[in-house]
């Protein structure tokens, strides 16, 4: 996927919530054909990708440093959507950086369970504090255009 803009920001998806986004999309297209419009519009699938879309296009980049996007310490650096349209048990982590006008969507995390070794934040810090996401900008981008560029590949090869 490339990159897009909303509200004056550049929105790239990190390769792990890329995968996410996919996966999501193609259950939607694939319930699109099978269920009534009744049925497709009340899938809990369906409600999630549109919450996310929403998210992504239109609440976060509003304000992606505002106060109820901020995590704590020691993840201070990223934002999370959580409620405004999304499913209670789901959580959308970014991170923008102001200075380039750029938000990376970074994963979506369920569920939410606090005291759970599952919980998606301890699923996240432990992303975080084992580096498996990049601290740069830079290195965060580059993920991002590796995914595009297999994308591409792939695309060629089922032509």
């Amino acid at each position: 996927m490339n990159s897009f803009t909303c509200n004056g920001w550049i929105i790239f998806f990190y390769p792990l919530f890329h995968e996410q986004w996919v996966e999501l999309s193609n259950r939607v297209r694939v319930l699109k054909n099978k269920l009534t419009k009744e049925e497709f519009i009340k899938h809990p699938d369906v409600k999630l990708l549109k919450a996310l879309d929403v998210g992504i296009k239109e609440k976060i980049p509003q304000d992606p440093f505002a106060s109820y996007f901020v995590l704590q310490k020691p993840l201070q650096k990223y934002g999370r959507l959580k409620k405004m349209g999304l499913p209670e048990k789901y959580r959308l982590f970014f991170r923008a950086f102001k200075e380039h006008k750029i938000i990376i969507i970074l994963w979506l995390g369920f569920p939410r369970k606090e005291g759970d070794k599952k919980d998606c934040y301890q699923v996240f810090s432990k992303k975080v504090m084992n580096g498996e996401l990049p601290e740069s900008i830079d290195e965060l981008l580059a993920e991002c255009q590796k995914e595009d560029s297999q994308e591409e590949k792939e695309d060629i090869a089922n032509d």
